[in-house]
């Protein structure tokens, strides 16, 4: 009898379809902000034994596919670089004539890539080729519609994202086409960024180490790391804790490399009026940051562009009726506006970050919480 129990105790438990599915999606929200939580931590976040969040949590990466990953903030990196330039540089002229002429090159910047093709469109090995020996492009999918691709790019300045530019045109030049780049002023969401661009930055070894390493297998063991970098574990743990601290490591996260919702899309939306837009922006805001109770998030990233001025979502959705849904409920929402909905075809390089995250941790949701529209909650570090 009591060998019977203890075996009870251990099977998962049988749940119902639909509390199942609840239960994954509260375990991917989880997750989403705190990638390397251990089973025990998760099992208490869901209330539910042990044995049963296990099973919950490999079926999950199976279906998904989850690949763990850090989420790094990009405004922050010049800081980091900054410290590690200036170290052991022991006057203030030191650090203004040999720190300070550096500044040009400290951080990243984020820009977007709308390319259209006039008549011919290069295959996908050949954009593949034009991409392959830089490391500003993080993403790149084909479109339908007015334009044929857009590229996610990351670099230390305009001249890196432009110099990659111009080398993917010479790669393209038997191909007549128009490439329109904007800067990106303020997102939410995040694209997987590659390790070949972390290894451009100015960063300790160690924090690089930590980085790439996490970049592999953010659930990964740090003595695994280690190893790989020829590191020593308690540095890499040093690093860790000192990155989030300084908030250049948000958080680890994941992203879905095979995602439920496979319908991909672009809602670029143009400001016209910028006083009507304004007015309404809050009222916007608070049907973005609204989540169902075992529903997926839509949105993947969100970002500012400022030409044209307006703001693109990436967006992940399960059919072409919530397509339609979504961009009805902006049109009734947003005023001053003009909006598009982009058709992406196809990813061809790098992963679109589609997560079903806790927009209770959205800068979105903060805005709201500062004017007293949404009830504040604790962010405890997880």
């Amino acid at each position: 009898m009591f060998l019977s129990i203890i075996y009870n105790d251990l099977m998962p438990k049988v749940i119902e379809e639909e509390r199942r599915e609840i239960l994954k999606s509260e375990m991917l929200r989880y997750l989403s902000i705190n990638g390397r939580a251990s089973i025990d931590d998760i099992a208490r976040h869901i209330k539910m034994p042990k044995a049963t969040t296990y099973a919950l949590f490999n079926e999950l990466v199976k279906e998904y596919r989850l690949h763990f990953v850090p989420e790094i903030n990009i405004n922050d990196i010049w800081k980091f670089e900054f410290i590690k330039i200036s170290k052991h540089k022991s006057t203030k002229r030191e650090i203004k004539e040999e720190a300070l002429e550096k500044i040009p090159e400290l951080g990243l910047e984020e820009y977007i890539s709308f390319v259209k093709f006039n008549g011919a469109v290069p295959s996908e090995e050949e954009i593949l080729n034009a991409i392959k020996d830089f490391a500003e492009p993080q993403y790149v999918a084909k479109l339908h519609g007015e334009d044929d691709l857009v590229i996610y790019e990351v670099g230390k300045s305009f001249y890196n994202v432009n110099k990659f530019i111009i080398n993917f045109s010479k790669s393209m030049k038997k191909y007549n086409m128009i490439i329109n780049t904007s800067r990106i002023v303020t997102d939410f969401g995040f694209f997987p960024l590659r390790n070949e661009l972390l290894d451009t930055l100015m960063l300790p070894d160690t924090s690089k180490a930590l980085l790439e390493g996490l970049n592999i297998d953010a659930r990964g063991e740090i003595k695994e790391i280690a190893k790989r970098f020829n590191k020593k574990p308690e540095l890499l743990l040093y690093a860790m804790d000192r990155l989030k601290r300084g908030g250049l490591l948000e958080r680890l996260t994941y992203f879905e490399a095979q995602p439920k919702n496979n319908i991909g899309g672009i809602i670029k939306i143009v400001i016209t009026n910028e006083s009507k837009f304004i007015e309404s922006k809050n009222k916007f805001l608070l049907e973005l940051v609204k989540q169902k109770e075992g529903e997926h998030t839509k949105y993947t990233y969100i970002c500012d562009i400022m030409n044209p001025s307006g703001i693109l979502f990436f967006v992940n959705l399960g059919s072409n009726e919530e397509i339609d849904n979504i961009t009805n409920n902006f049109s009734k929402v947003l005023k001053g506006v003009e909006m598009e909905y982009i058709t992406i075809t196809k990813s061809i390089f790098g992963s679109l970050g589609v997560r079903n995250f806790d927009m209770r941790y959205s800068a979105q949701y903060k805005v709201l919480e500062s004017e007293n529209l949404v009830p504040k909650i604790n962010r405890r570090e997880l």
